[in-house]
């Protein structure tokens, strides 16, 4: 019998993204890894409604059915006074993270809710051995959609800038293997729990940047190299949802 690594799909999620859930959760449980089990932190500010919804919904439909699914509010958790997007989102993610920490897994595969990736990307990803891998996925729209691939312009002690890349920069990056590169977002990672007991995820007051930017740079800032498969592929359903009038 192989002994399959213990993996917690977690995502992040709210009521903005309820367009594309029944979709997302059936891709989901169509995912081929035999160990995996789901959770999700919602960030709607309702009390844990939407959470409770999703609870309802995916029982209903899938029971007992294996991977086990679980929905929480991360605001009903904190109790928290939310200052900022940025705090919001660093509170699921961190979330994830601990949960994934608390019950042992041994990878957290980190999927956005409106992220589709193929049906064998956890085994894919995992064949790699790295600590922080991920798979490509489209970002904006119209003539500014682009990969969500970024690449160093600068690493110093006290400095780390980096750019997303272009059209001209895909044609050289996208090669169907793995590449080095500054970050490619959280949308579909897979992420080592030796990782994650390191670093958390966090978000500055005064610095407008989302808690993957920080988790990245934390990453490089100790000695740990970020990777992307690029021969993985995933659907973006992105829509304008509040945040600085982009559609991410």
């Amino acid at each position: 019998m192989i002994d399959f690594p213990k993996v917690l799909l977690a995502s992040p999620t709210s009521a903005s993204k309820d367009y594309c859930f029944d979709e997302w959760i059936d891709n989901v449980f169509s995912l081929k890894y035999p160990n995996f089990d789901i959770v999700m932190f919602d960030n709607t500010s309702d009390g844990g409604k939407y959470a409770a919804e999703l609870n309802n919904r995916v029982s209903k439909k899938y029971g007992d059915r294996k991977p086990k699914f679980k929905c929480f509010n991360s605001l009903v958790i904190h109790d928290a006074e939310i200052r900022s997007i940025y705090m919001k989102l660093s509170l699921s993610h961190n979330d994830c993270r601990d949960y994934c920490l608390k019950n042992n897994y041994d990878y957290m595969f980190h999927l956005e809710s409106d992220i589709f990736p193929p049906k064998d990307v956890i085994e894919r990803l995992m064949f790699h051995k790295k600590h922080f891998i991920g798979g490509m996925y489209h970002i904006y729209d119209g003539l500014s959609r682009t990969l969500l691939i970024y690449n160093h312009l600068e690493l110093a002690p006290n400095s780390i800038t980096s750019k997303v890349c272009t059209i001209d920069d895909e044609i050289l990056l996208v090669n169907g293997g793995v590449i080095k590169i500054a970050q490619c977002g959280l949308g579909c990672v897979l992420i080592t729990n030796k990782l994650l007991k390191k670093i958390k995820f966090r978000f500055e007051n005064f610095n407008e940047c989302f808690p993957d930017t920080f988790f990245a740079e934390d990453c490089h800032k100790n000695n740990i190299a970020v990777y992307c498969d690029t021969s993985i592929v995933c659907r973006h359903e992105n829509r304008f949802w509040g945040i600085q009038g982009i559609d991410y």
